[in-house]
């Protein structure tokens, strides 16, 4: 009965050690012309993003947290074509459509996330992204 017991709490520590060794192994990876960006606008604090270049063709998929009043958020970035996975592929119950004008979005709810894939060619320069409420 005990050697059961410490059989089955090995194979939970092995587990979790494994868990967190590809965890790390994952959270380090780094892909060329990707990257993220996580941005929580509130009230008064819209202050510009910078975004260094690496050359060539680049996607940044930046999520914006909506903890403000407005409903209307604008994201722009110079000689940028903006790109959004809204309408969102999977339809889920209980949401609202998203209005979506170039890089104006219409009708965000408060403490909702805006998933936005901004897709630009780098010419090696640093870049401003400029989210406007």
């Amino acid at each position: 009965m005990g050697s059961q017991i410490v059989k089955k709490t090995f194979k939970i520590a092995l587990c979790l050690l494994a868990g967190f060794v590809i965890g790390t192994v994952f959270a380090k990876l780094d892909f060329p012309g990707y990257k993220h960006v996580m941005v929580m606008l509130m009230k008064g604090e819209a202050k510009p993003i910078y975004i260094n270049g690496d050359g060539g063709r680049q996607v940044l998929a930046l999520t914006i947290m909506n903890h403000q009043q407005a409903r209307d958020i604008e994201v722009r970035m110079d000689g940028a074509e903006i790109q959004s996975w809204y309408p969102p592929v999977v339809k889920m119950p209980f949401s609202r459509e998203l209005l979506v004008e170039g890089g104006k979005f219409r009708g965000i709810e408060h403490g909702k996330r805006l998933p936005v894939f901004v897709a630009y060619n780098d010419n090696g320069e640093k870049r401003k992204i400029d989210i406007i409420d």
